[in-house]
């Protein structure tokens, strides 16, 4: 579809009302956490805190127990970037999956906004609905928090996968965590999180633009249960992709927590980078910052499906400076990897 159809398509409305254990699996919040193979008995001093009658702060435990604001990861698996196969399929993907209890909108209404860092520039952000709320496909979208700091942006593939930038892992660290809050929006967390549990990919540091810069994550919670995922596709020929439009969704920082959106984006330039593809596009989008890496680029209208992520931008010898996707078989198959390895 055009933009111009996408526009006039209908919502595809809900069919049925959520379980009751769905409104609880989207609920789980950000809490206080405590290690420890049995069930903790715990024991934690308190001491008011001065100026705030009321409110308590805790003190270490006298015992081994140690009190944590996120869970931590377990595994970090790297994958080798070797060539793909000689013969290439001319597409590959996965499915994506919308549950019967959440309307499909093809093209959410924007609102505009300010910020005090721009505020000669208006900016554009789906419109949230029912309780801040966003619909289908948009939900599965989130903002992606690496080590307790906000480090990008990623979307659920799989009912306990979400797929990111590889730079946005905390590869090498210990311990470590990753959480990710779907439908994020300054600070509110309509759908609950999830941290990873472990990821697999690529090892790609800040500031290298690749081809193959991505991880595929399975959370702990299995938000897309709730929410739903995105499929995901490569495709053998470059043609494929240069005659398709696409979408993007992300966080940059300049959005200050809310979702951005890019619509009807054209490719200029494609570079292979085995096992994977670097996707060039205007120089624009990432212009808005940092934040939008990990986030998905995607093709509206079919499926929905995930071509790729945003690694960042570069510029070749010839050419201006663009913003760079990483996409490719490579992607696929980690995607394929986590539905195959990771159940639920």
């Amino acid at each position: 579809m055009t933009l111009d159809e996408l526009t006039d398509a209908a919502t595809i409305p809900a069919t049925e009302p959520a379980p009751p254990e769905i409104g609880h699996l989207l609920t789980q919040g950000s809490g206080l956490y405590v290690q420890s193979e049995t069930k903790p008995d715990l024991a934690f001093e308190t001491q008011e805190i001065p100026g705030v009658p009321g409110m308590w702060e805790l003190l270490d435990s006298p015992g081994d127990e140690e009190l944590l604001t996120a869970i931590p990861g377990k595994e970090q698996t790297e994958v080798e970037p070797t060539s793909a196969e000689p013969a290439l399929p001319a597409i590959d993907g996965t499915q994506g999956y919308r549950p019967p209890w959440v309307p499909h909108e093809f093209l959410p209404r924007l609102v505009p906004f300010q910020t005090a860092e721009h505020p000669g520039r208006v900016y554009m952000e789906p419109k949230a609905v029912e309780a801040e709320r966003l619909t289908y496909p948009w939900r599965t979208n989130g903002l992606v928090i690496t080590n307790g700091a906000p480090a990008g942006s990623g979307v659920l593939v799989g009912p306990n996968l979400m797929l990111t930038a590889s730079h946005v892992a905390p590869w090498g660290s210990s311990p470590w965590s990753m959480e990710f809050v779907p439908g994020f929006r300054q600070g509110n967390r309509p759908f609950g999180s999830s941290f990873v549990s472990e990821y697999r990919g690529f090892r790609v540091a800040a500031g290298d633009v690749t081809g193959y810069d991505y991880v595929v994550c399975r959370l702990y919670n299995p938000l897309g249960r709730g929410l739903g995922w995105m499929g995901s596709v490569a495709f053998g020929a470059e043609s494929e992709y240069y005659r398709r439009r696409y979408t993007s969704t992300g966080y940059p920082s300049s959005f200050q927590g809310r979702p951005a959106v890019e619509f009807n984006m054209a490719i200029v330039d494609i570079d292979n980078d085995d096992p994977g593809l670097e996707l060039e596009f205007s120089r624009d989008v990432y212009q808005l910052g940092p934040g939008w890496s990990g986030g998905p680029l995607w093709l509206p209208n079919e499926g929905p499906l995930v071509a790729g992520t945003v690694t960042g931008q570069e510029k070749d010898v010839f050419d201006p400076t663009r913003f760079v996707i990483s996409a490719g078989f490579g992607m696929v198959n980690l995607v394929k990897f986590g539905l195959a390895n990771w159940p639920v």
